[in-house]
């Protein structure tokens, strides 16, 4: 025996008269977890608050840092079994218990994927669900990249929610400026229903005098009693539309009070979604690889490689086809790598006989094959080969596919055939 698994193997094995029965696998710790998974992972099951709590705790001097910072050296410094890692360790266990309890029941990595999947689906506890997930014992690449894809996916259906909340934010204000302007009106049409009021009581006060003072004297006067008694009715007219107008006012402060609770309750809910959408979003730059470099030439602020400024050197790279939404994206990273950009839209309003003309433009082209026709496809293909210009085929629109077709056409190799990617020319 020459480990302490084999020692309780064998005596398992002896008290059962037979083979060692299997020992339940461990899982897995922070530190053990593909380094990839780190940055969703910790971007997801810490506020900003709880990281820079535990990171101090941990001896780093977080005074000076700023949160994009902090969030870069703490999953860099996960990739080995390090004090933050144990810190995050063990609160990660602690916080997240009732998560870890739950998928323990899971025995394979598809029982695993069907539990995240239904966490996922109702919207509970996704930061606990994505730590038992990634830390259970029978977790395998595959069902991790399709979580970690997942992840991703969410990142934008919260830049959906944050769209809405503020159109519905700009709806509400707009509906509590008409209301504030109605209560206005209302307060000073009240104002002159009561100095209207107070005339006419003066006046009735004064007519009701003068009558009951005619009546003491001459019973013919019973007809201006008559029209003070009219008048009196009318008091009363212009007394219970003034109770109404009141009413009315304080239903619209009410409806006014909380329309404004609401937008409140909205702004505090769209300051934190669009603060971790904001940091999603810098995660998701950081692994594409397309982020703004802080350490030496040629690596990131966590140390992994990027690509040179000047990858594509001056040269003018036609894209056909992409979603709409991305086409800004798309510029962007070719004027990253020191290129220029065209782009058409593979015959959905352009004309195809364009394209001939943009790939003679183009030192190079990238064609999104999944956005366009089959017949603006096999054009494009055709236009490359009689004019010499090396084409790069990509099955997902996508930006990371994107900037794997480019880093295909500035190595001038099939290095992104792993990725649904053809190069030809």
């Amino acid at each position: 025996m020459n480990s302490l698994t084999d020692l309780i193997r064998a005596g398992l094995g002896a008290e059962n008269g037979g083979a060692p029965p299997a020992l339940p696998r461990r899982r897995k710790r922070l530190w053990e977890l593909p380094t990839r998974w780190h940055c969703p992972l910790i971007g997801t099951c810490l506020t900003v608050g709880e990281l820079r709590k535990l990171a101090a705790r941990a001896g780093l001097d977080v005074a000076d840092m700023s949160d994009y910072t902090l969030h870069v050296t703490v999953v860099s410094s996960c990739d080995g079994r390090s004090r933050i890692a144990e810190i995050l360790q063990r609160h990660f266990e602690k916080q997240y218990a009732p998560a870890v309890k739950r998928f323990a029941c899971a025995r394979d990595a598809e029982q695993v994927l069907a539990l995240w999947k239904g966490a996922l689906a109702e919207g509970n506890d996704i930061p606990g669900a994505l730590w038992a997930a990634f830390s259970h014992a029978e977790i395998d690449h595959e069902t991790g990249q399709e979580i970690y894809g997942d992840i991703h996916m969410l990142s934008h259906q919260q830049g959906a929610a944050v769209r809405a909340n503020l159109r519905r934010l700009d709806e509400l204000k707009r509906e509590n400026h008409r209301l504030r302007n109605d209560a206005a009106a209302y307060k000073m049409g009240l104002a002159v229903v009561e100095r209207e009021k107070g005339k006419a009581v003066a006046e009735l006060e004064r007519r009701l005098a003068v009558a009951e003072q005619k009546a003491m004297l001459l019973g013919q006067r019973e007809i201006e009693l008559a029209e003070a008694r009219r008048q009196a009715r009318d008091y009363e007219h212009l007394l219970a539309r003034a109770e109404a107008m009141a009413r009315r006012i304080e239903t619209l402060e009410e409806r006014n009070a909380a329309n404004a609770r609401r937008a409140g309750e909205l702004e505090r809910k769209l300051s934190a979604v669009s603060q971790a959408l904001a940091e999603t979003e810098k995660a998701l730059e950081l692994a594409l690889g397309i982020g703004e470099c802080k350490g030496v030439a040629g690596t990131d602020g966590c140390g992994r490689s990027c690509p040179a400024e000047t990858a594509l050197a001056g040269r003018c790279v036609l894209c056909v086809g992409g979603r709409t939404s991305l086409v800004e994206a798309y510029r962007r990273l070719v004027e990253m790598q020191g290129g220029r950009f065209l782009h058409h839209d593979g015959g959905e309003e352009q004309s195809l006989r364009r394209v001939d003309s943009a790939v003679a433009s183009a030192d190079a082209v990238v064609c999104q094959s999944g956005c366009v026709s089959h017949a603006a496809y096999y054009r494009l293909k055709e236009a490359c080969k009689k004019l010499g210009k090396p084409c790069v085929f990509v099955q997902s629109p996508g930006i990371a596919s994107f900037a794997q077709g480019l880093s295909a056409l500035a190595g001038g190799t099939q290095s992104g055939a792993g990725h649904g990617i053809r190069l030809i020319g």
